[in-house]
């Protein structure tokens, strides 16, 4: 229900204020039979239909709906107390996000400390998965992606070392870009894998994910993060 509002929270209550005016218009045109010829009585209902649609679904909109509708969306954003515990256990596993080698500020330390984040993001997620086959192939993706932000590391320490000695060289744009298609993957990557953790916690069991765990699967493998 959270998730229909969160999307469609203006739509949902725009129908049930028409659905609402049109029963207060029946109703009305109802309490009035005998008072009009028939001929009268249907336009004074739809008249009234029409006018209770306009006065119950505009207010049903604007104070109901897109209020609800931000609210429901405030709340799927905010964590709950378990993803709050997972992300902490996660980040005090997670790598240094400045270590030796990559200086304070530099657009190789904020790439990698980029790719640190995503990785530290995906061990978050995959320790709300209940336990299961899904969690399993999750975790192995988990210790592919711990490889390569390792290599990651090398790529930026690298790219430190070479802008130093020839600043906007080609060897750095070279090393540069392939640094940014590694944080681009590791985000995409942590991406997929929280939607999948969230269709596992509404109820999808892992056959019904499989497709989009082969998918993030053969996504992690092919991460390119070293110069070639």
């Amino acid at each position: 229900m959270s998730h229909t509002i969160a999307a469609h929270g203006w739509l949902v209550f725009l129908l049930v204020g028409v659905a609402v005016g049109i029963v207060l218009g029946i109703a009305i045109g109802v309490s009035e039979a005998g008072q009009y010829p028939a001929g009268e009585l249907i336009a004074r209902t739809i008249g009234s239909a029409i006018a209770g649609v306009i006065f119950c679904a505009v207010p049903s909109v604007l104070f109901v709906g897109l209020p609800g509708q931000f609210l429901a969306r405030s709340y799927l954003r905010s964590a709950s107390p378990q993803e709050r515990q997972a992300m902490q256990q996660a980040t005090a596993d997670a790598p240094a996000v400045l270590p030796d080698g990559l200086t304070p500020g530099s657009r190789w330390a904020l790439a990698y400390e980029g790719c640190v984040g995503s990785v530290t993001a995906f061990h978050g997620v995959v320790r709300t998965v209940p336990d299961g086959p899904a969690k399993d192939w999750l975790l192995d993706i988990g210790r592919r992606l711990d490889g390569k932000l390792a290599r990651a590391l090398r790529t930026a320490q690298l790219g430190e070392s070479v802008e130093i000695g020839a600043p906007g060289g080609d060897v750095a744009r070279s090393v540069g870009a392939q640094l940014e298609v590694a944080r681009a993957a590791f985000h995409d990557t942590t991406t997929h894998a929280a939607s999948i953790a969230l269709d596992l916690r509404t109820g999808n069991n892992f056959e019904a994910v499989r497709s989009q765990l082969d998918v993030l699967a053969a996504q992690a493998p092919h991460l390119r993060t070293e110069p070639t």
